[in-house]
């Protein structure tokens, strides 16, 4: 359920962008008519007994259905936007408000590369799809980058060096256990040990899971003294080797019932260790999670909500922080001294605990109540381990964040976006574009500042904007902008700002 949540809000995210991006470029209204019916049905799956999986099994199943449904409507939409003749071509659209350039998957056509100076390997991914993957192609911030596909052959080169249980990368020395854990990570850049004396590095833990009360709803605190490292090894090999990225696929028995499927990514162009997970569980009452135990020290973490990040404590001092065993995350938890942090990014996933340097991202629980099928069946998550060789900020860890769980909408052929806003300041994240809910030749745009600072920043719009206004989030004027060529705008810390504008 909350995956499909995640899925769903930002395919919806998605589906507002291209919806006024139509309406811009065909001089139309930008209306909510597609758009409106599936976020009524998002909200009702957002119910407080819902989306937390405390459902019965019937509320479950329509749940699962109509967000996958959501899902598979906004891409539908989306797709039909962008329709044009392949032309033996493909187009990258970026829908956040930053330049990115991350690696890329592309669906593979027999035969087919893109052309240019770009690095590409093929990789098979969990769902059985033959994937190009692509690094090196930089798509502006709401702006699309058309590339051709030629026939040719990938190059066979490797930007990686493993030796038994050693792998060298572009940014670090990797030591692996007998289980394929990550024993030793050393940071070539700084020449750090970013492994603790805990836990290898992602380190499955399972723990009996019985709360006092309410087992779906609940966790106890004691739970923290029964996680067991349990997994056996079943299989483990190298999967994909290139210029992009090496990929280990590891198989694991969890439990006599359960077990995991994981692609380990390497890449070339970042210091980003990313593990795609599939999860076959069968087990009643069972609480799983993945340790990250390193060797960096803060007494606080920094975990993810909407439009911002609270702080969480990683010590366990008194009762106040002993309560906090447990703690949400979005998209990101980072812990970061003055000038160098690890963050754990996910694409699904809600919860973590933390304590000293000990990081661990909570994937699956097991509860019998209300739902007696205990959540059983399969089970997919992507989270990725990011050193970054400076503090916490936006470009170390925010965007990475976002890249992660909002890819380039890829679509066959040539599809021009029109970049509709650019923001100077590097903190200020547009979060929405969205149709104006008055049916207006308008659209509306959220700003936040995304790392609690305050920030002056100027606004450049696009040229056929005619005026603009900041208003609430009902919609309703607050502020007439008098010259759309020159907006400049003051944000307080984690200040969220509404912004009309007409064209």
């Amino acid at each position: 359920i909350k995956r499909n949540n995640r899925k769903a809000e930002l395919s919806l995210r998605d589906l507002e962008y291209f919806t006024v991006n139509e309406a811009v470029k065909n001089d139309t209204v930008a209306a909510c008519t597609a758009v409106e019916p599936l976020y009524r049905l998002m909200l009702i799956n957002q119910f407080h007994d819902i989306l937390p999986g405390t459902c019965i099994p019937k509320a479950h199943i329509q749940s699962n259905k109509e967000t996958a449904e959501i899902i598979e409507t906004s891409a539908a939409l989306i797709a039909e936007m962008t329709a044009s003749p392949a032309n033996e071509s493909v187009t990258l659209t970026n829908t956040l408000s930053f330049e990115r350039s991350s690696p890329v998957f592309i669906d593979y056509t027999n035969g087919f590369v893109v052309e240019g100076d770009y690095k590409q390997q093929l990789y098979t991914d969990l769902d059985g799809q033959t994937k190009l993957l692509v690094s090196g192609v930089v798509i502006p911030a709401f702006s699309s980058v058309t590339l051709k596909l030629v026939r040719g052959m990938v190059s066979g080169d490797s930007a990686f060096t493993l030796c038994g249980n050693c792998l060298s990368t572009p940014f670090a020395k990797v030591d692996f256990d007998e289980r394929g854990y990550i024993s030793s990570f050393i940071d070539t850049r700084l020449d750090r040990e970013l492994c603790g004396e805990g836990y290898p590095l992602n380190t499955f833990l399972i723990a009996e899971d019985v709360p006092t009360a309410w087992d779906s709803w609940d966790l106890d605190a004691d739970i923290e003294c029964k996680f067991k490292d349990t997994a056996e090894l079943i299989s483990r090999e190298i999967f994909s080797q290139g210029e992009v990225a090496l990929v280990l696929r590891s198989k694991y028995k969890l439990t006599e019932k359960t077990s995991v499927t994981q692609d380990m990514f390497f890449f070339a162009d970042t210091a980003e260790v990313r593990f795609d997970t599939l999860m076959d569980w069968q087990d009643d009452h069972r609480f799983l999670k993945t340790a990250f135990d390193t060797g960096v020290m803060q007494d606080f973490a920094r975990c993810e909500v909407q439009f911002g990040f609270v702080k969480r404590p990683t010590t366990r001092n008194n009762s106040l922080e002993k309560a906090k065993f447990e703690v949400l995350n979005h998209k990101y938890t980072d812990l970061s001294e003055a000038r160098y942090g690890v963050a754990i990014l996910n694409d699904c996933k809600y919860a973590i605990s933390l304590e000293g340097g000990n990081m661990r991202l909570s994937l699956h629980k097991g509860g019998n109540r209300p739902d007696f099928r205990g959540d059983k069946g399969l089970h997919r998550c992507v989270y990725s381990f990011l050193p970054h060789n400076n503090g916490f900020d936006v470009n170390s860890v925010i965007k990475p964040a976002y890249e992660l769980n909002i890819p380039p909408i890829v679509s066959p052929g040539e599809y021009h976006a029109t970049p509709l806003i650019e923001v100077e300041a590097d903190n200020i994240l547009v979060e929405t574009i969205k149709p104006c809910e008055d049916n207006e030749r308008a659209f509306i745009v959220r700003l936040y500042d995304a790392e609690g600072a305050f920030t002056r920043t100027g606004i450049k719009l696009f040229a056929g904007a005619k005026s603009a206004a900041i208003t609430n989030m009902l919609e309703e004027t607050l502020e007439t902008i008098e010259d759309v060529k020159a907006i400049n705008l003051a944000f307080k810390p984690f200040e969220i700002k509404t912004l009309k504008v007409m064209y």
